[in-house]
């Protein structure tokens, strides 16, 4: 693949992400790409919807090139920006947040200099965008509902800046503690509405780290139109840890603590109503209705990102399965 040759980028900045760590890292970006003969205009996002504006209107402003500087938030203001337009820029990301779970998915580099490096070697993919029309929100990981949506309830801000990646964790294990099963329906892109009893469901888009082989759901792909809708029911901590176990090992036959299916469309109804989250982010209670905008934005992505992994799981890349089995047999 030959190289994308870049001459005018837009450096969209959080000053205050990953403790004000942004700017620093947007200046030195400036500098390294500038000395690679490419343009640059530096802005700083000061408030919601700062990120998501330049990014919709940078081919118009003339850009050929935007790289994100900041956590997921950022990179979510930016996506939708790029959903909203027909005119697609390539979007580089620079992680500097708390989790920065979207870097991991692309598997980019966390240095600054692989980072240039990266962007320009320019191996960039079309990736769809999760829609929410009611709430006319973007998402480009997954939705999240009950459970996973309780642990960014619980991880305020405040932790978050003190313990980093630690409050989730925190958080996680408290809610599994008190799992609280209830009557889910989901309502496909033929009509046909699915009922479960459960404590989450998983809407993903891309649903896969690229860096470990990891993939929450089977088949799941930002590249084909449709998502992957994973239910879990599980009743207490033990039941959560061999569920995931299953998805990590990539054992995907259906259980009554797991189901699965996808679509390009959904509206998901629980009894009670639960929380919401989209891509970390906390977002209200059910119903909630999604769909698929297809090549929604174009990403620069890692070397080491697969589209379609075909083999293994997270146990097998790091060859522990294999070790597991031979122990077994003897």
């Amino acid at each position: 693949m030959t190289p994308i040759s870049y001459e005018h980028a837009v450096l969209i900045v959080n000053p205050v992400a990953g403790t004000a760590r942004g700017l620093r890292l947007g200046q030195q970006m400036r500098e390294a790409l500038e000395e690679k003969g490419i343009a640059c205009s530096v802005r700083l996002t000061n408030g919601m919807g700062d990120a998501m504006r330049w990014s919709r209107t940078a081919a118009a402003d003339g850009f050929d090139l935007i790289v994100v500087i900041g956590g997921d938030g950022t990179v979510g203001e930016v996506v939708s920006g790029q959903a909203r337009t027909n005119e697609k820029v390539p979007v580089a990301l620079v992680p500097v947040g708390t989790a920065n779970v979207v870097s991991m998915a692309l598997a980019l580099p966390w240095f600054p200099g692989m980072a240039i490096t990266n962007i320009l070697d320019s191996r960039v993919l079309p990736f769809d965008v999760g829609f929410l029309p009611e709430q006319d929100r973007h998402f480009l990981l997954m939705a999240a509902i009950g459970y996973p949506a309780k642990v960014i309830q619980d991880s305020p801000r405040r932790l978050k800046n003190l313990f980093g990646v630690f409050t989730y964790v925190g958080a996680a294990f408290r809610n599994a503690l008190k799992l609280d099963e209830v009557r889910i329906l989901i309502k496909d892109d033929e009509d046909i509405t699915h009922e479960y009893e459960g404590n989450t469901v998983l809407l993903s888009n891309i649903g896969k780290i690229g860096d470990l082989n990891l993939k929450v759901t089977p088949n799941t792909s930002a590249h084909d139109g449709r998502f992957d809708v994973t239910v879990i029911s599980s009743r207490s901590l033990w039941d959560l840890i061999a569920v995931v176990f299953r998805m990590l090992t990539w054992r995907y036959r259906p259980t009554s603590r797991l189901h699965h299916f996808q679509a390009s469309k959904v509206t998901i109804a629980t009894e009670p109503p639960v929380a919401v989250q989209i891509d970390g982010e906390a977002l209200g209670e059910t119903p909630l209705t999604a769909e698929i905008a297809s090549a929604g934005v174009h990403l620069i992505v890692g070397k080491r990102y697969r589209e379609s992994p075909d083999h293994g799981g997270f146990l097998e890349e790091l060859k522990l399965r294999q070790l597991w089995d031979r122990r077994k047999s003897h």
